[in-house]
């Protein structure tokens, strides 16, 4: 019967009760369901979602919720690891074979890669550890940065290749490259390691120690299999150093000259970057809801975007009310609550026990309020105390009761001031004879957490990881003065990406916090080549100038290539189905280049002005005017 319908309709829509269950045009509703204690949430919501398909429904049919969300990632990690791994594996290829132009130079450092994953992954699933949104870059992060070590080894071998007899070779390489290699791999596992004590979430954890063990994997591969295999090989038909031509030289050494003359302009621009990046810092954001993790065009964002216009959101706000919910008293307290938060800009349809009592108070010619005695409520609520939404609402002892909303998801920010908002309501209560205390909780409460979580970790896992570090490259240097000027080149990048990050809106998530950790760990590598390879330079040299040059066409070679395979190996993550993995991906190619750069440029400049003492003491001295000055 239309009539009867449209009455239906016209009493529904005129009810806050059915508020969060039907839109105001009475063209969307809501089927909610709530799961039971310890089941499998993914799976359940998998078979919901194969029932209504299996049935034929006459409209769109929209899943919301956090079960199908958790869903949709699952689906799209496989899917990012089946794409994201051969494609890094082609591309960092691509870059050996550009770099080495022999395929012993290709095929050892991708060995090393493809070892150290299958290792990894094959531990992940012999303990039951399952890929997440961030784990599910690990065979990424290994490729890119387990070549590394091998590519140094490799280039290594290729410059003494004059030592004809393979496994003197070895021995000779081993012996200069073992512990700048082994020194960067243990920086790096160090950033990796430092997300254990700082992180609040189990699976950045689980990726920290995940990371850690595959880099390990690589380091232990590239300091055994990889000499061991070319102290076999025939010799490569190039003999000397890396950079051989005469021309090669030549603009090296007009590099060195460069960076000499414009030493001081360096230092400057450096300062001004400084102080231009830690402004940049201070605006930086924070993100921590999962919707938007999710490209626009998805199914996840989509319903979102229709529980949004429809019902205020999908975040659901609970307030936990500790108190004898039959007494009058009580539930006027219970009102109060619900009225403030119906006054709040985000916060939509809140309900809860009273609005029930005071509904049926008025169906039973009462008037529309609450019932004054703590009789006539008893009586109310024996009438319902049957149905579902009642037990959805107070306790079986009647003793505790909620009152549920939605919240409208705008940023991280305005979640969290939101849920202080709300809890300086409640501290403002004064305190009265009753026996009542209110407690938040619900999404806004968790995404508060997470959001104060990040800014906690990124604080404790940088500060672990910046002090272990620093100490590396005391024990490298030997001096303060030298794990000092060690550590700058990193520390500029750090402040200059965050900085970035500040510019250009990128925020901090679950993914882009881990970026200082992470960039520390392996940008600190090129920092540790360097100095290392000068310290054997400088001993056969007359100048610092002729040092540095003589590092330019050895070493130097190998961190550009180095910068080159790990920048663009973490490139591919750009393509990530997830927007905090394209984040973090973006993040660590800009801090590869920069902190590449900063040891390349800025460091040079940084010993040629301050030509420290610890270096200088070892430099050669001029007999009978041997020195030939660099032209």
């Amino acid at each position: 019967d239309p009539q009867k319908l449209n009455e239906l309709k016209s009493y529904v829509l005129s009810k806050d009760l059915y508020k969060n269950l039907i839109s105001r045009d009475a063209r969307v509703t809501l089927i909610l369901c709530k799961l039971k204690d310890g089941v499998d949430k993914a799976e359940v919501a998998k078979k919901i979602k194969k029932e209504v398909e299996g049935e034929k429904i006459n409209g769109k049919v929209y899943y919301g919720g956090l079960p199908f969300q958790m869903v949709d990632m699952n689906k799209l990690i496989i899917d990012d690891l089946k794409i994201l791994t051969p494609f890094v594996g082609i591309v960092m290829i691509l870059i050996l074979l550009i770099s080495f132009r022999n395929l012993r130079g290709v095929i050892l450092p991708s060995l090393c890669v493809v070892m150290s994953i299958i290792w990894t992954l094959g531990l992940m699933s012999a303990l039951n550890i399952p890929l997440t949104i961030i784990s599910n870059s690990i065979p990424v992060i290994l490729t890119a940065i387990g070549s590394a070590y091998g590519i140094h080894i490799v280039n290594k071998f290729r410059e003494d290749i004059n030592i004809l007899h393979p496994k003197e070779r070895a021995k000779v390489a081993l012996s200069e490259i073992a512990l700048p290699v082994f020194l960067a791999g243990i920086t790096t596992i160090a950033g990796f390691l430092s997300f254990v004590s700082g992180s609040y979430l189990t699976m950045i954890k689980e990726f920290g120690i995940f990371t850690s063990i595959g880099v390990f994997f690589s380091l232990i591969i590239s300091l055994t299999l990889i000499p061991s295999i070319l102290s076999l090989l025939k010799h490569e038909r190039k003999l000397g150093r890396v950079l051989e031509t005469q021309g090669d030289r030549k603009f090296v050494v007009k590099i060195t000259k460069m960076i000499s003359r414009f030493r001081h302009f360096i230092l400057i621009f450096t300062v001004l970057v400084v102080i231009f990046g830690t402004i940049g810092i201070l605006k930086i954001s924070r993100e921590v809801s999962i919707i938007e993790y999710f490209k626009p065009e998805t199914n996840v964002r989509a319903t979102e975007e229709m529980l949004k216009r429809n019902f205020g959101g999908s975040l659901p706000l609970y307030i936990l009310i500790k108190g004898d919910v039959q007494d009058p008293k009580i539930l006027n307290e219970i009102k109060k609550v619900e009225d403030f938060l119906k006054n709040l800009e985000d916060v939509h349809n809140p309900q809860s026990i009273a609005d029930i009592i005071e509904e049926m108070n008025y169906v039973m010619g009462e008037g529309r309020k609450l019932p004054e005695t703590r009789e006539k409520i008893a009586n109310l609520m024996f009438l319902i105390e049957n149905e579902e939404i009642f037990s959805q609402l107070v306790s079986p002892d009647k003793d505790e009761a909620i009152i549920q909303a939605m919240v409208t998801y705008a940023s991280s920010n305005k979640v969290s001031n939101l849920v202080q908002k709300i809890q300086n309501y409640f501290n403002s209560i004064p305190d009265k004879e009753i026996d009542i205390k209110f407690e938040q909780t619900g999404m806004p409460l968790i995404y508060k957490h997470l959001d104060d979580a990040i800014i906690k970790s990124q604080i404790q896992s940088l500060i672990f990881a910046l002090i272990f570090v620093f100490l590396i490259m005391i024990l490298q240097m030997k001096t303060f003065l030298g794990g000092l000027i060690g550590i700058i080149p990193i520390s500029l990048t750090i402040v200059v990406a965050y900085g970035f990050m500040g510019y250009y809106g990128i925020p901090l998530d679950i993914a882009t916090v881990l970026i200082a950790s992470v960039s520390l760990g392996m940008g600190i590598d090129y920092s540790i080549h360097f100095i290392n390879r000068l310290k054997v330079e400088i001993k056969e040299s007359y100048s610092f100038e002729e040092a540095i040059s003589k590092v330019f066409e050895t070493t130097g070679t190998a961190i550009l290539i180095n910068v080159f395979s790990v920048a663009l190996g973490f490139t591919v993550l750009i393509f990530a189905s997830v927007i905090p993995l394209q984040r973090f991906g973006i993040m660590i190619l800009l801090t590869m280049f920069l902190s590449g750069g900063a040891t390349l440029i800025l460091l040079p400049a940084l010993i040629l002005t301050l030509k420290p003492r610890f270096l200088k003491k070892s430099l050669k001295k001029v007999e009978l005017e041997t020195h030939v000055e660099l032209s």
